[in-house]
Parts: structure tokens; C-alpha cells; sequence
């Protein structure tokens, strides 16, 4: 027995715990900074998977710690705690935060049919910048031309947006045409 506890292949609980707990810290900062390049669609979120991992590990090695030798106690009761942790986290922070991204690309949507100034020339072929505005304040966004044009659209000049797709609002140049049809 090696610090009070079981041996397991010469690497006692306590040291499983914290080096799973350190491969969940590495895991979860990775997972922070390319997250959202991997699109998880599987029936595992690994959101949820390595804080379970983690707060199993942080709670075993803890227990193991401070009770020595109810191995298989600690593990079952880590993992309980651990299952209630990450069901909250999952409740009140990760179902919120996508619901508030679904409400986002939703409201991009709202920018269709609307008239903007061009902030950046919109070249014939290639990307500039309008503005919106509105009671609550103004936004930008990057723009292109929706068809074809035959001149690029100049700083100041009035765009209809005929389209949002994945933040681009695609634009025709705005004339009074458009109020009498």
C-alpha cells in the first residue's frame, strides 16, 4: 500500500485522480480555444463529458486525501456529485448560452428587407462595410453585392439588404424605385 490507499499497477488512487484531473484541464483548454472549429453532433457533448471527468477526478482525489483505503466508496460517490454538478452546468449555463446563440443568428435575420448606409466601398467583386440603424443604436456588418454590379458602391450611398448568410449581408443599391412597386 502506498499512502494509504490501494496500489493499482504501482500508481496509487490519489494519483489517477490528479492525473486525470490534469488531462481534463489540459482537454478543457484546448476544447476553449478550438471548440468551436469541431462541430460535436454525437450522443457525447464533450462540454458535458470533461467536466465530469474533472469534477470525478477532483472530488476522488480529494476524498482519497483525506479517507484513504474506501476506494471504490469515493469513486461512486465522486461520480454522483460529479453527475449533479455537470447536470447544472449543462441546465443553467450551456442550454442558455445555445439558446442565446439561436436568438443572435435570429435576429440577423431581422436585417433582411432593411435599408443601410455603406460605410466601406463595396467593390464589384469582393466585400465592404454597412451600417445599420435603429432606436437602439447602430451596427456594422461586412456586405457584398447580392447580383452582379456594374460599379462599386460608394461611401455614404443607400442599400437595400436582400440577404443575411452567416453574418454577410448581401445588398443592392437602394433607389426610390423600389417604393412605388
Amino acid at each position: 500500500m502506498k499512502g494509504g490507499g490501494y496500489v493499482l499497477h504501482t500508481y496509487a488512487p490519489e494519483q489517477i485522480y490528479l492525473y486525470v484531473l490534469i488531462g481534463c484541464a489540459i482537454l478543457a483548454y484546448l476544447l476553449l480555444l478550438f471548440g468551436d472549429i469541431f462541430d460535436f453532433d454525437g450522443p457525447v457533448d464533450p462540454m458535458l463529458i470533461i467536466p465530469w471527468f474533472a469534477f470525478t477526478s477532483l472530488f476522488g482525489y480529494l476524498g482519497e486525501t483525506f479517507l484513504p483505503g474506501y476506494s471504490l466508496l469515493l469513486f461512486v460517490i465522486s461520480g454522483c456529485l460529479s453527475t449533479g454538478l455537470v447536470f447544472l452546468l449543462n441546465f443553467y449555463v450551456l442550454i442558455p448560452m445555445r439558446n442565446a446563440e439561436a436568438t443572435l443568428s435570429s435576429s440577423e435575420k431581422d436585417f433582411e428587407g432593411r435599408i443601410a448606409t455603406v460605410l466601406t466601398p463595396i467593390p464589384c467583386k469582393g466585400m465592404g462595410e454597412i451600417q445599420l440603424t435603429s432606436v437602439t443604436g447602430s451596427s456594422n456588418r461586412p456586405a457584398t453585392a447580392f447580383q452582379p454590379i456594374d460599379e462599386p458602391l460608394a461611401v455614404g450611398s443607400k442599400v437595400l439588404i436582400i440577404e443575411v448568410k452567416e453574418r454577410i449581408c448581401y445588398v443592392v443599391p437602394y433607389t426610390e424605385k423600389f417604393l412605388n412597386h
